[in-house]
């Protein structure tokens, strides 16, 4: 026992998206210690496609954010940009050892292992043997989009002690609030203002992952709000909006069907949908899948027992999470 080193509990979580800077800190690794819950909207073009195009503004915005939230040398948690994540399953040879299977990874890098990006940073989970191989949860992100962050948060005295990626940070406040079916495949919809995310998970584990990137024009969004309370508003016509939700709907019908059928080969089925997000009409959306999907269809509340507006679900999903460096 050391009476004199208590490791760190605190957990400063931030969220970067195209059109936001979000963050939640707490006293300990849970919703019951929150401390502040602050956020700042981003002008268009800084962040595009999750990748950082204008680093001398953002990081500008960064300090005054730092500076605001007094969280300067901090130790804080952020989410990788999705887009720019793969997960997948793959086997390599069942006599590798655990500590050697990042190495065969590499080694089966552009052959058996084929990636949408050369620069891959790996994590995985060994997760079962099947037919004398060892099954691998394998998590691949761009490196240099991972660095860019990196960066810009030394830029500002932070200090990164864990990554995630905002779907898991939402899985894992729905696990927490006792939402999620056991023992079923679990589809879960993540819609964003600039993006939807596509996550199925079985047992807990995510096996399969798309990002679906918005076709509204990002100039069509506004800033509405009174005090401290902004949002954004859609300021575009309103058939477009609506027709951005039918496709929506489409395209998580043609990720059901393709993984029930080509996947599963029938032998399996999602019987129930998380759904969470930021987008201002999620509402609207959740009308539409109850419409043409037969799945239970679980959501998050509009204010939670800790008052974080449900737009802050992955941060609060990475507040909740244990394994974080020192």
């Amino acid at each position: 026992m050391n009476l004199f080193q208590q490791p760190n509990q605190k957990r400063h979580a931030f969220i970067i998206k195209d059109h936001v800077i979000r963050y939640i800190g707490s006293k300990q690794p849970d919703l019951l210690h929150i401390t502040q819950i602050k956020e700042r909207y981003l002008p268009v073009g800084i962040v595009v496609n999750g990748q950082i195009e204008d680093m001398t503004t953002f990081v500008t915005i960064l300090t005054e954010c730092v500076e605001e939230w007094k969280l300067k040398r901090q130790r804080i948690q952020f989410c990788l940009p999705q887009q720019h994540t793969i997960i997948r399953t793959h086997f390599i040879d069942g006599t590798i050892p655990d500590e050697e299977v990042k190495g065969q990874l590499y080694l089966d890098l552009g052959e058996s292992l084929l990636l949408p990006f050369d620069d891959p940073i790996f994590d995985f989970k060994v997760i079962g043997m099947r037919d004398g191989q060892k099954e691998v949860l394998l998590f691949a992100s761009r490196e240099s989009v991972l660095n860019q962050y990196i960066d810009a948060f030394s830029e500002v005295h932070l200090k990164p002690n864990a990554a995630d990626l905002s779907t898991l940070s939402a899985y894992r406040l729905f696990f927490e609030n006792g939402q999620v079916e056991t023992g079923a495949y679990v589809i879960q919809v993540q819609i964003d203002a600039m993006v939807t995310t596509i996550t199925i998970f079985k047992d807990h584990h995510p096996l399969f992952l798309s990002t679906i990137l918005s076709e509204l024009d990002q100039e069509g969004w506004s800033l509405t709000g009174e005090g401290d309370v902004t949002r954004l508003a859609w300021t575009n016509e309103a058939e477009e909006m609506e027709e951005a939700i039918e496709e929506c709907v489409r395209e998580v019908e043609k990720v059901m069907n393709f993984y029930q059928f080509n996947v599963l080969k029938g032998e399996g089925e999602m019987s129930q949908m998380l759904l969470c997000g930021d987008h201002p009409y999620l509402s609207q959306f959740e009308a539409a899948f109850s419409e043409r999907l037969m799945l239970e269809i679980a959501g998050l509340s509009e204010q939670t027992k800790n008052d974080a507006p449900v737009r802050y679900y992955d941060a609060q999903g990475l507040v909740l999470k244990k394994e974080v460096y020192r």
